[in-house]
């Protein structure tokens, strides 16, 4: 399969050759394939999101390469062409809204590429359908709930027409039905219109969505693989500060218990289904 992001030995330092010089990223060597859907976790401060505003060149590696669709994030003459290509959505959506109509602010990518405007046009609404806020076209962004805001920003990105989409912890300041708004139009875009997600977040039920789950800690990836690999790993996630999602939390204390569970369920319908057989 094709590869869109590629990371070949990529460190990062910040504050380089100063006391408090700090290794943020320490030879990375990873490659992402167009229309996978990743999810990253790790604790604050482990370095995931230092390592995906690689994947946009927002940040440009002290060693080694990072190449998006085969582009080199070093050369400047790449940058537009990767951050359309790679596009990124924030935790807080109203850091991303700019304009008083929400059709405008899904306009304003397209119109600093120089579109034109019956394209533009033709872009907007495809945007909004895709994340199910066309009946808002006219709204004011401040009048939106929180999760709708985030499907807006993330509409704003699609309009750029990328191949993938790279969330910074989308869900992070959302309630509980903006968050299942959120990941339910991730997913969408992912298995629907074959887009690439990148999504960082602190939620291990939402990682459970992902084809791959990558865990950081201190600067390096210390998993790589299916979530039910992952997080069949519970002593080492545990060891990492994180979180379990809820139902392998619920099948680890069964099996201490002496319940014969699987430790790869991640599912609600696998736990029932595996309980009314013992039953």
């Amino acid at each position: 399969m094709d590869t869109i992001i590629r990371l070949d030995c990529v460190s990062h330092l910040y504050n380089v050759g100063e006391e408090n010089e700090i290794v943020a990223l320490s030879d990375i060597s990873m490659d992402i394939t167009k229309g996978e859907f990743i999810a990253i976790i790790g604790h604050n401060g482990s370095g995931k999101s230092t390592l995906v505003k690689h994947m946009n060149a927002l940040l440009l590696p002290t060693s080694g390469t990072v190449l998006v669709n085969g582009m080199d994030t070093k050369d400047s003459a790449n940058l537009w062409e990767i951050r359309r290509l790679a596009g990124m959505v924030f935790q807080n959506p109203d850091n991303q809204l700019v304009a008083t109509m929400v059709e405008e602010d899904v306009a304003f990518g397209p119109e600093n590429l120089g579109i034109p405007v019956d394209e533009i046009r033709e872009r907007v609404d495809e945007a909004l359908d895709m994340v199910k806020m066309t009946e808002f076209k006219k709204q004011e962004p401040h009048t939106l709930s929180g999760g709708q805001k985030q499907r807006v920003a993330i509409a704003g990105v699609i309009a750029m027409k990328p191949e993938c989409i790279i969330l910074d912890e989308p869900t992070a300041m959302l309630d509980p039905v903006g968050r299942k708004e959120v990941l339910n139009t991730i997913r969408r875009l992912n298995r629907e219109e074959k887009i690439t997600i990148i999504l960082l977040t602190h939620f291990m039920d939402e990682a459970v969505s992902a084809d791959r789950v990558i865990v950081m800690d201190q600067g390096k990836i210390k998993m790589d693989d299916t979530p039910r690999a992952v997080f069949s790993r519970i002593p080492e996630l545990r060891e990492l500060h994180l979180d379990i999602p809820q139902i392998a939390e619920l099948a680890s204390q069964l099996r201490i218990s002496g319940y014969h569970v699987p430790d790869s369920i991640l599912t609600v319908e696998e736990m029932a289904e595996v309980l009314c057989q013992s039953s």
